[in-house]
């Protein structure tokens, strides 16, 4: 199927990298773009169009308001079953994160209530709808409530499963969540379901935190896994600074695909200066600091050392709620202090980059996926918390 769209005020980031100090947007008023197979196949005024529209072509009035890149949000946690409604009440009440963990709450009272849900698949179905209604077209979607290796891969399954339901473009990541009681099996069984792993997905995380595996565990599952070529990241450094930035600097380099390092609210200026070695992203979800009352990650001492960084939700069962890349927007002005112009390169063109994924830009080749924004000034995108603001467009 053919599309026109007609009289749209173009608002995108343009970049043949991914963008870190300096951040520009390009403006382009009552433009057309032709739209086929998915993709942008042509924009210009009518006249440089007109000749390729067919009777077949369906046209599309923008009526004037800005067209921007659809959302991707490459940092979320959405195979789930069970609210963690009463760790919220304990925060509330002064207890932390650890604390509430070894209560018995945290990620461990959400595997209790995944593991064996009946209703996962439609769960998912519903909150990646909530997604695309706030504009998010494309999302990375990891598992990671089950711990059993098995039960992990079968979610893996399930998401890509669910791809075919919903209009949003879902990319599996396999994340290694928690440690199971038996480490060692653990790696045994990891080592045999490599490969199917990675038949499933190009991404592997692995969760490094005291309540999650160690710094040494961490090292251990790279080994294992680092043959098959994965994409590897790093939920890390969101409780304090362990070292296993550095550490894998020094122990590996480049020479493994390290693509990104998630969370980073604790970072010395030695760990910051490794990832710029290493050349990663690093993604940041302040909705996860307001949802915790924690402190903010210093993205502009990442940003000093040139390195691209990414804004996602960080959507879950507990830690953070957020679905709206709209909220993170504007969570993301007033407490990371970033510019318009930057938090749209960061939930569109980088975490594009990240993903591998031809989007997150209006060009010519580039993936229909689109947010017409109704307003007068474009930038109201991360002042308003209104989501009735922006109407998700992805021409398939």
């Amino acid at each position: 199927m053919a599309y026109l769209l007609i009289n749209a005020n173009i608002i995108t980031p343009l970049t043949e990298k991914p963008i870190s100090k300096q951040a520009k947007v390009f403006e382009f008023k009552d433009h057309c773009l032709l739209i086929d197979k998915n993709k942008i196949k042509k924009i210009g005024n009518y006249r440089e169009i007109k000749n390729e529209i067919t009777k077949d072509t369906e046209i599309i009035d923008i009526n004037h308001n800005y067209l921007l890149p659809g959302f991707v949000d490459c940092h979320t946690h959405p195979v789930f079953n069970g609210k963690r409604i009463n760790d919220f009440i304990k925060r509330v009440e002064g207890k932390s994160y650890q604390e509430i963990a070894k209560e018995g709450g945290g990620i461990k009272y959400t595997v209790e209530k995944t593991i064996n849900s009946p209703n996962l698949k439609n769960l998912l179905i519903q909150r990646i709808q909530n997604f695309y209604q706030n504009g998010t077209t494309i999302i990375e979607a990891k598992n990671g409530y089950a711990i059993e290796l098995e039960k992990e891969i079968e979610h893996l399954k399930l998401i890509k499963e669910v791809s075919n339901f919903v209009k949003v473009q879902l990319i599996p990541t396999f994340l290694a969540h928690i440690p199971p009681e038996n480490f060692e099996e653990y790696k045994k069984e990891l080592k045999a379901k490599a490969k199917e792993i990675r038949n499933l997905t190009d991404f592997f995380d692995i969760f490094c935190d005291k309540t999650a595996f160690s710094v040494k565990q961490t090292l251990e599952i790279v080994e294992i896994t680092k043959d098959y070529k994965f994409y590897y990241r790093f939920h890390t450094n969101e409780f304090d600074d362990d070292g296993l930035i550095e550490e894998l600097y020094e122990r590996y380099g480049k020479k493994i695909n390290i693509v990104s390092f998630d969370h980073l609210l604790v970072l010395k200026k030695k760990t910051i200066e490794a990832i710029r070695k290493i050349g990663a992203f690093a993604v940041i979800m302040p909705s996860t600091s307001w949802f915790l009352g924690k402190n903010y990650s210093p993205v502009l001492e990442i940003l000093e050392q040139d390195i691209p960084v990414c804004l996602a939700t960080d959507y879950n069962a507990g830690s953070s709620n957020a679905i709206s890349l709209l909220f993170v927007a504007n969570l993301a002005s007033i407490y990371l202090k970033l510019k318009p112009e930057y938090i749209l390169s960061f939930i569109t063109v980088n975490p594009s980059f990240l993903l591998n994924i031809n989007s997150g830009q209006i060009r010519e080749g580039f993936l229909a996926n689109f947010n017409v924004l109704k307003t007068d000034d474009w930038r109201e995108f991360c002042f308003s918390l209104d989501n009735n603001l922006i109407q998700p467009l992805k021409l398939n």
